[in-house]
């Protein structure tokens, strides 16, 4: 079935709005694929912002000095959300592998 048939199907059963899931599989042709292209663009999220958050921090590093790096809070939390966005794109990639397995 194409998307246009997907679309007046959903329209049909539906008084309201259709689910916003429902719809988003219509439109991308089928829910696997829509979960794919979920997993896909929140592994493209994570690493764009781990980059970011890497390059943060490295900024932030070069401006201060060693001893004052230690306490320096806007570092350490620059730390946690690398931190953070690398474990999650790592999770989004070993999720990813294991549906292609």
């Amino acid at each position: 079935m194409d998307a246009g048939t997907c679309l007046d199907i959903l329209y049909r059963d539906h008084d309201g709005p259709p689910p916003a899931p429902a719809l988003r599989a219509a439109l991308l042709g089928g829910t696997g694929r829509a979960n794919a292209q979920r997993q896909a663009a929140a592994l493209d999220l994570h690493g764009t912002l781990a980059a970011q958050a890497r390059l943060a921090a490295a900024r932030r590093r070069n401006s201060l000095t060693a001893a004052a790096c230690r306490t320096d809070a806007w570092l350490a939390r620059l730390a946690a959300t690398l931190a953070h966005h690398r474990s999650a794109a790592v999770a989004c990639r070993d999720q990813r592998n294991a549906y292609s397995q």
